[in-house]
């Protein structure tokens, strides 16, 4: 039997034969030896093996790279990465790589992300956004060291996974828009005026990326990187006055203002009986609830934007209300004759819900805005739903409509309840109630009162990049 010595050459003579295995004389070993040195100095393109075990990730194609890259397991990942090389960065923020994430991460079998609740402090009770009760902590501690801010941030309203947030409760004037996910922010110049409570909101025209299946049974994914933001707020001198009139102020980024308009309602109501701790963004428009009375406002904040508007500073106390044209909001009263008190808002199925709870009779009304039947109107359908006093545990009562679910496509009427011990006990329990199979489960215990307005968060396969501001002329 031989072997060949000379592997890793290129043989060009068939007739020439290997040595033999049997012992060799020492001059025919020196020989050998040098045969192999020769060998082993071979350039590493001749040698298959070698070239395999010093390849470098680096050294792949763009497209290969990408493909890799995209089958990390969430965004997490992803922000670590962009920290390797200008390269990988540069390579998973182009819009491409983007898109071949979110269908991988989507793996075409849903199309709509998780969602949780937080209140106005920045905590979370669904532990769907972060294992801490307080996600918000870290985006608030930065935003507290860079603005020099005495106190944490409050939210004032979200967009899938963006966050309004201000640092006072009362006398608003510092906002800031930020993510959560990214701990980056934006600060907003200061509005005209102040007041001592404001209703605000805001909502982008389009979602950061769109996911939607297609007729094979895939995805398609709609990447929206140029999407419009606006903040409004809904303003009155005289908050104790019923009027069909009021103003709002509305940011916009596109040029880095604030402007305002005159909006009539179609009935009468006073300012001071919005509710301003909570807005809510549904199908291209922005509601606040009546906390004192039965109504909801909507509007449309591209449509203001449309508007006859008056460009106003922060060094300006009024607009020019020659130049503004006066439109119509959304206003809904529910109930007729009874007197509600509304507890939530919420979506199921694409339809606005709005929930109340009565004491007395242990009853859940929830509202449907299902369809606008015209400009400014829409149909609504009311159902009631009785809940079994049994859920609530000896000695407690009191009990608080707090949420709908936010994932509530799949699970008709879940509902969040918070049940006190009593009138002076400051803390209470939250249920989660399925008003089909009538189960009830306590979630969490001993949660404060004061802070029972919650507002949805998406937890997003791709985080939104908060919006550029316009560096005003």
């Amino acid at each position: 039997m031989r072997v060949d010595s000379t592997i890793g050459t290129k043989r060009t003579n068939s007739s020439i034969s290997p040595p033999s295995l049997v012992a060799e004389p020492i001059s025919d070993h020196l020989h050998h030896s040098k045969r192999l040195k020769q060998s082993s100095s071979t350039p590493a393109a001749t040698r298959p093996s070698s070239k395999l075990m010093t390849t470098n990730i680096n050294d792949l194609p763009e497209a290969v790279l990408g493909e890799i890259l995209c089958r990390l397991p969430c965004y997490k990942y992803v922000a670590q990465c962009k920290s390797v090389s200008k390269r990988w960065c540069s390579l998973m923020l182009d819009p491409s790589f983007i898109g071949r994430f979110l269908c991988r991460r989507s793996d075409g079998k849903q199309t709509s992300m998780t969602r949780t609740l937080i209140n106005c402090q920045g905590e979370e009770f669904l532990t769907r956004m972060s294992s801490s009760s307080k996600p918000l902590t870290p985006l608030f501690k930065r935003l507290m060291s860079f603005h020099h801010l005495k106190e944490e941030p409050i939210v004032l309203g979200t967009y899938n996974d963006l966050v309004l947030c201000c640092a006072s409760r009362c006398d608003q004037r510092d906002y800031y828009i930020c993510n959560p996910y990214t701990l980056k922010w934006v600060a907003l110049p200061p509005p005209p005026q102040v007041y001592e409570f404001t209703a605000v909101g805001f909502m982008c025209d389009l979602p950061y990326y769109n996911c939607k299946k297609n007729n094979v049974g895939g995805l398609n994914i709609q990447l929206n990187a140029e999407y419009k933001c606006r903040v409004v707020r809904l303003c009155r001198d005289d908050m104790l006055i019923s009027s069909c009139e009021f103003k709002v102020e509305i940011f916009s980024f596109e040029t880095g203002e604030w402007r305002e308009s005159i909006v009539s309602s179609p009935s009468m109501f006073k300012m001071s009986d919005v509710n301003s701790r909570i807005s809510y963004a549904h199908n291209g428009m922005l509601y606040w609830m009546s906390h004192a009375d039965n109504f909801l406002i909507g509007l449309d904040p591209f449509m203001l934007d449309n508007w006859n508007r008056t460009s106003v500073s922060s060094s300006s106390s009024s607009a020019n209300d020659g130049d503004s044209k006066h439109n119509e909001c959304v206003f809904i009263e529910f109930g007729g004759s009874d007197n509600y008190l509304l507890g939530c808002l919420g979506v199921y199925k694409g339809c606005l819900q709005i929930g109340d709870y009565d004491y007395d009779t242990h009853t859940v009304f929830v509202w449907e805005l299902d369809k606008q039947v015209h400009r400014g109107a829409f149909e609504l359908r009311k159902r009631v739903y009785s809940l079994e006093w049994e859920m609530v545990p000896d000695g407690h009562y009191g009990l608080y409509l707090l949420a709908f679910d936010p994932n509530n496509d799949g699970n008709e009427g879940i509902l969040y309840l918070s049940v006190s011990g009593g009138l002076l006990n400051q803390c209470g329990d939250i249920f989660t109630y399925n008003i089909c199979t009538r189960k009830c489960l306590k979630i969490v215990e001993n949660t404060p009162n004061g802070i029972l307005d919650f507002f949805p968060v998406a937890v997003p396969w791709w985080p939104t990049p908060v919006p550029r501001l316009a560096t005003r002329t």
